[in-house]
């Protein structure tokens, strides 16, 4: 549902373009708290701080009469022998650098095939129009990139006199590989590195308005979902912001898209062929990771891929979803199981909008950030063992030169490599309000000890400030961004320009990140191109 917002403003801690009442304007913008509040609250109705709002629904249902869920108690916890996954004092060496794939200074003036003064690369295409606070993922071969869903904003004509149209899509967008046409098709016969048609390309699902056949499942339109992929790639839950002052609705639905053969939803089912919802009820602004669990307490070589979500209820455990069958009798339906496991140590305290990914080969999942009720953001890292459930906060030190993030919510956080996670942006209170970031770290974290270690790789700057000029190029600051792992070989030109050297180049480990959406509160909805290159060193 579109609609026109010109009594309203955008405002915060949901960290994407909400709708609040006028009146909110008089409020002092550098209270973070008041803004969250008013965030997530419903003008006929008392306000709500944020876990309130995460579980505002009209269909709760207790957990313990939701069906397909086995919950699962640790009684007993083997005791590790295997040694650190990770010496600090060994740590690898990183480095960092942005390329902007929408500007043609990124590309070689000349290559082997091509004689030109400057490049013939065309620029990647761009979701349209902007938006933020979707989900994007990669499949797991690295051929594949898609994004779904989210806040679009369409800037007003007039050139800001009007607020701009914003409304929840549903739509596909696919990251299509760069494919140079064929030498015959050249002028001078020579193969050139231009391309018809490459990056961002709305995809047409099955069932969708453009997608043709017969009229199939596609899940509604919603922000602040989570997704993670087996494969298949699953989405859960979320939120509908619906008709502007309403407070919209909190989602429980699980869907699953078939990504092999062609862009198929399903509504996911659980073993009795009922509709699989969320168990302990609709969520968002929650975080759903692949995680690799044992598959028996006796071997541990077998494995099993499971979803783990966690969110604002989950403090004494985390909930597992697993695909029990490739497909079911019901047409288009794919069976799930979901499972809840106790956990133990010392857990995130309630939160939302934090972001998590997976280290140690995907058996133990990184939690950090968020917000908490009273509007308080974290800089907090937590780590959960998937072969003991046990959680642990992170002991990243103090004094002696040590630095961390500032606390921040709606943050990017990707694995990096088997011991590392990669943090990107997210947004800060800040003297006149919240504060879109751009920074990128390294937490390098041991396991089994609980210590941690962050590395700041570019450190945040406001690119509308003057005295910016470190030499350094970086997107704006935003939240509510997706930065997703991509193959370059497979999915980009061989003409990028970095200034850390080529690919090509095998005395250092690199890995490469694309950029997509995001918010910068206030201020702008973003479908800038940005790559973000990692190179890393080991020291030792």
């Amino acid at each position: 549902m579109k609609s026109s917002l010109t009594t309203a403003l955008p405002t915060s801690l949901l960290l994407l373009p909400l709708i609040i009442p006028a009146a909110a304007s008089a409020a002092p913008s550098s209270t973070v708290a008041y803004a969250i509040a008013m965030a997530l609250s419903n003008p006929s109705s008392p306000r709500r701080g944020l876990v309130g709002a995460l579980t505002r629904s009209t269909s709760g249902t207790a957990m313990t009469s939701m069906r397909g869920i086995t919950t699962t108690t640790k009684t007993k916890t083997k005791t590790k022998t295997t040694t650190s996954d990770l010496n600090m004092s060994r740590r690898n060496k990183y480095s960092a650098e942005w390329i902007d794939l929408l500007s043609p200074e990124s590309y070689s003036s000349s290559s082997s095939s091509s004689s030109s003064s400057s490049s013939s690369t065309l620029l990647p295409g761009k979701v349209h129009p902007p938006r933020s606070g979707g989900v994007a993922f990669a499949t797991p071969d690295g051929a594949g990139l898609f994004a779904f869903g989210g806040y679009a904003e369409v800037p007003s004509v007039d050139g800001g006199d009007t607020p701009p149209e914003r409304y929840v899509v549903n739509d596909m967008w696919q990251f299509l590989p760069y494919t140079p046409p064929p030498r015959d098709a050249c002028p001078d016969g020579e193969s050139s590195s231009s391309s018809s048609s490459w990056g961002w390309t709305e995809a047409y699902q099955i069932g969708d308005r453009r997608g043709g056949g017969e009229a199939r499942y596609v899940p509604p339109g919603r922000l602040a979902a989570a997704l993670a992929v087996l494969p298949p790639a699953v989405l859960i839950g979320g939120w509908d912001p619906q008709t502007p002052g309403t407070g919209g609705m909190i989602l429980d639905d699980v869907s699953m898209l078939d990504v092999d053969d062609a862009l198929v939803w399903s509504r996911c089912v659980v073993d009795d062929a009922s509709v699989a919802t969320i168990p302990d009820g609709p969520t968002s602004r929650h975080v759903a990771s692949r995680l690799s669990i044992r598959g028996d307490d006796v071997n541990d070589d077998v494995r099993e891929d499971v979803i783990c979500l966690h969110n604002h209820r989950c403090d004494d455990h985390v909930f597992l979803l697993s695909t029990t069958t490739t497909t079911t009798t019901t047409a288009g339906r794919n069976s799930v199981r979901w499972n809840r496991v106790d956990t133990t140590g010392t857990p995130p305290s309630s939160r939302g909008l934090h972001c998590a990914a997976t280290v140690r080969r995907s058996r133990t999942l990184v939690v950090f950030g968020g917000a908490a009720k009273d509007g308080n953001m974290s800089n907090e890292a937590f780590v959960l063992d998937a072969d003991t459930w046990k959680w642990t906060k992170v002991d990243c030190g103090s004094g002696d030169g040590r630095v961390a993030p500032v606390p921040r919510a709606g943050a990017c956080l990707c694995t990096l490599d088997d011991d590392s996670v990669l943090l990107f942006g997210g947004a800060a209170p800040g003297d006149g309000g919240l504060v879109g970031l751009n920074d990128v770290w390294v937490l390098n974290v041991d396991v089994e000890s609980g210590k941690g270690e962050w590395d700041c790789l570019i450190p945040h700057r406001n690119l509308n400030d003057a005295d910016d000029g470190d030499g350094i190029l970086r997107p704006p600051g935003r939240n509510a961004a997706q930065l997703v792992p991509i193959d370059i070989d497979i999915l980009l030109p061989k003409d990028i320009v970095w200034k850390s050297g080529s690919s090509a180049d095998d005395s250092v480990e690199r890995r490469h990140f694309l950029l997509n959406g995001g918010w910068y509160p206030f201020r702008m909805t973003y479908n800038d191109v940005f790559l973000l290159r990692i190179s890393t060193d080991c020291l030792g």
